[in-house]
């Protein structure tokens, strides 16, 4: 039992949960970009919460189910069809044999994810089916979904929630809630207030590594860096440039720049559903 992947959609991988404990080695923690939407789609079919699911980008792909299964469709709106009819998003639906599922690019979010019932099975790498693109570990083969891939689905004898949850508004102004990094109070009183005063724009190289955002430059104290230290999902690091990074799944495990605060991981959720000329502004809580 299986999906064949038809045609890709764009940077589409598998992802659970996360990779944990291997940060001290230098291992990223990767996993879902919008953990809400993923657990979400994972819960309407009965999963566990971090079970594997696929994660599009933008763009959706298309796939034949090559025997029937359930599936739930969560995050970006990226209209969903079975045999050319709409499928219901945020509800648990049944694919029969042969059918074809399609997606169109994001109409409002940026990350896509489905669930399928019982799971993919692909191998666990360092604990954690998600992949790692830069390192080629976990999901399928280490990369992203090509045409003509065979992703197997373990079996469930379980049945699907049949209800349907609320759909969620994804906003392109959000904002984000943080508390203070740990080089907070190096930064100037006139600092502080311009970064939580300033409407950022969400940049054009922004992706799982991290957001970038552009806006009004924050200026840097005298010493404007440290020593390598450790970095999270929802780290704001300043540039030499002075603007934010904020880190996401696949950012490193370590950073030079100074880390102004971190974001809450709702925040988290909220900013990796913001497309590129979005905004955000920060509030400190």
């Amino acid at each position: 039992m299986s999906i064949e992947i038809l045609s890709p959609g764009l940077n589409t991988t598998i992802q659970d949960g996360g990779r944990l404990g291997f940060q001290d080695k230098g291992i990223p923690v990767s996993g879902f970009m919008d953990v809400t939407s993923a657990q979400l789609a994972n819960t309407l079919v009965t999963n566990e919460l971090n079970t594997a699911v696929i994660e599009m980008t933008l763009l959706g792909i298309k796939f034949k189910a090559t025997q029937a299964i359930t599936i739930a469709i969560t995050g970006a709106d990226m209209q969903p069809k079975l045999n050319g009819k709409s499928i219901t998003m945020y509800k648990a639906v049944e694919i029969p044999k042969d059918g074809i599922v399609t997606f169109k690019g994001a109409s409002s979010g940026v990350y896509g994810y489905i669930a399928v019932l019982g799971g993919f099975k692909t191998p666990r790498v360092l604990g954690s089916k998600s992949t790692y693109v830069p390192a080629k570990l976990g999901g399928y083969k280490g990369r992203i979904l090509q045409k003509g891939d065979l992703l197997p689905v373990l079996h469930n004898t379980l049945k699907a929630i049949k209800s349907k949850v609320k759909t969620p508004n994804f906003l392109l102004s959000v904002e984000l809630f943080c508390v203070k990094g740990p080089e907070w109070d190096w930064f100037s009183t006139e600092s502080k207030t311009a970064f939580l005063d300033t409407i950022f724009t969400i940049g054009k190289d922004s992706n799982r590594i991290g957001i970038r955002l552009e806006g009004n430059k924050i200026v840097l104290p005298k010493k404007d860096e440290i020593i390598s230290s450790g970095i999270i999902k929802g780290t704001v690091q300043i540039t030499k440039a002075g603007d934010p990074i904020v880190m996401m799944a696949d950012a490193p495990t370590t950073g030079g720049y100074l880390r102004m605060v971190n974001l809450t991981q709702k925040s988290c959720d909220l900013l990796a559903q913001v497309p590129i000329g979005g905004k955000v502004q920060f509030i400190l809580k």
